[in-house]
């Protein structure tokens, strides 16, 4: 999967790109507690990626 890239010339990892499109997905979906605690989920998967490479520009922001 090639890696996509992102405003400002950063290019972001094929893992975080696939988050977001879970997180997407996801809010399409009605409010309730299984929604909230999905999103939970992927933000800590979200942030374990971008901290696993120092390089990833998620951390800058």
């Amino acid at each position: 999967m090639p890696t996509v890239i992102r405003p400002r010339g950063r290019a972001m990892p094929p893992a975080l790109d696939e988050i977001n499109r879970r997180i997407r997905r996801l809010m399409d979906k009605p409010a309730d507690k299984r929604r909230a605690e999905e999103y939970t989920r992927l933000l800590v998967l979200w942030a374990e990626a971008t901290t696993a490479d120092e390089s990833v520009w998620g951390k800058a922001a």
